[in-house]
C-alpha cells in the first residue's frame, strides 16, 4: 500500500544533518538536542506501524523528524521545571544556556514540530490530518505536565496514587508515544480501525515507558547515582503506586511522612529512595512484564498472516525491565 506522498522537494538528509537549523537560528551549542543521544524509541515505533499497516518502502522520515522535534522541545520544558541537571548524558540546557534562552528554545521546537508536519505531505488531507493530531497531543502533553508539577507524593491519598500515576502517564507520556504509533499506520494509508488500534497501542506503550523510566531511576537514585529529581520534586511515579498497594493506609502515610521530612537533603531522600525499591522493585518489575505481554499477545492476535509485526514487537521488548535480582543487587 502507497501512503500519502511527500513533498517530492523535502531534503531530509539535509534537515537531519543541521538539525532543522535550530541551532544556527537560536545561536545554541551544535550538539545538543534534538537527535543527540536519545533512544530514538517513537522513530522506531513509527516504522515499525508503518510496516505493520502494510506500508511500502520506508516511513516517512518528516513525520519522524516532527515527532522528534516535539518530543525534544517537551524534554527542554521538563527539564527546565524539574530543575534537572543532566539529559541525554550532557548538562540540560537550560543549565548551558540559562533558563530564558531555553524556555525561548523548547518552545521553538513546538512550532518547527507543527512546521515539519504541515511539510510531510503534499496532499491537503493527510497534511490536515496530521497536523489536528499534533496539536491535540502537544495540548494533552500540557495537561499531563500541569498534573505531574501539581500532584505531589507527599500529599495523596493512598487510594488516589495508582490513579494519579496513571494519568500523568497516559496523557505526558503515552499521548506522545501514541502520536507515534498513529503516525506510522497513518502514513501507511490504514484504516480508521487501525489507527485506533495503534493510537490504543501507542498509549499502552507510553504507560510501560513511563513506569519503566520511574523504575530504572528509583533503582539507580538508590544505588548512589545522582538521578533523583522525581523524588526531590515529590512526583508522584509509579512506584509510589505500587507502594500504596502494598502497604496499610497508616504505613503509607509513614512513607509519606521520610519524604516530606527529607526535604531537599540527598542524602536522606536516598533513603528514602532504598526503602521504597526493596519495597516495590519485584512488584513494579512483574506488572510491567504483564502489561507488555498482554500487549504482545493483543499485537499478535490481531496480526494477519500478511502483517509485519516483529519490529513492532522489539520496540516493545525494550521495554522489558531488568531481572529483579540484578536490580536490587541480590547476590553482591
Amino acid at each position: 500500500m502507497t501512503g500519502p506522498q511527500p513533498p517530492a522537494s523535502r531534503d531530509h538528509a539535509a534537515t537531519r544533518e543541521t538539525c532543522h537549523g535550530w541551532s544556527k537560528a537560536l545561536m545554541l551549542p551544535p550538539d545538543l538536542y534534538p537527535g543527540v543521544g536519545g533512544k530514538q524509541f517513537r522513530a522506531e515505533l513509527v516504522r515499525g506501524c508503518f510496516e505493520a499497516a502494510g506500508g511500502t518502502g520506508d516511513a516517512p522520515e518528516a513525520v519522524i523528524d516532527a515527532i522528534e522535534m516535539l518530543h525534544a522541545g517537551s524534554l527542554v520544558v521538563d527539564d527546565f521545571e524539574d530543575g534537572s541537571a543532566m539529559r541525554r548524558g550532557q548538562p540540560s540546557l537550560h543549565r548551558v544556556v540559562g533558563a530564558p534562552r531555553a524556555v525561548n528554545a523548547g518552545n521553538w521546537m513546538y512550532f518547527r514540530a507543527l512546521e515539519l508536519a504541515a511539510a510531510a505531505y503534499e496532499a491537503p488531507r493527510p497534511r490536515a490530518e496530521l497536523l489536528e493530531r499534533f496539536v491535540t497531543v502537544g495540548r494533552i502533553c500540557h495537561e499531563g505536565q500541569a498534573l505531574d508539577l501539581t500532584a505531589r507524593a507527599d500529599r495523596v491519598t493512598a487510594s488516589e496514587a495508582a490513579s494519579t500515576a496513571y494519568l500523568i502517564s497516559k496523557w505526558k507520556t503515552g499521548s506522545l508515544v501514541s502520536l507515534a504509533a498513529w503516525g506510522g499506520v497513518h502514513a501507511a494509508c490504514g484504516s480508521d480501525t487501525a489507527l485506533r488500534f495503534a493510537s490504543t497501542c501507542g498509549e499502552t506503550l507510553g504507560v510501560c515507558l513511563q513506569m519503566r523510566n520511574d523504575l530504572d531511576e528509583l533503582i539507580e537514585f538508590a544505588d548512589g547515582s545522582d538521578r533523583g529529581d522525581d523524588l526531590a520534586n515529590a512526583r508522584v511515579t509509579w512506584p509510589w503506586a505500587w507502594a500504596a498497594g502494598l502497604l496499610s493506609p497508616s504505613l503509607f502515610r509513614g512513607l509519606q511522612r521520610s519524604l516530606r521530612s527529607a526535604g531537599g537533603d540527598r542524602s536522606r531522600l536516598r533513603k528514602v529512595a532504598c526503602g521504597l525499591r526493596d519495597l516495590v522493585v519485584e512488584t513494579g518489575t512483574r506488572r510491567l512484564e504483564e502489561r507488555l505481554s498482554r500487549l504482545a499477545s493483543r499485537l499478535r492476535e490481531v496480526a494477519g498472516p500478511e502483517c509485519r509485526v516483529e519490529r513492532l514487537l522489539s520496540v516493545a521488548e525494550r521495554l522489558r525491565p531488568e531481572p529483579v535480582a540484578a536490580a536490587v543487587g541480590v547476590g553482591e
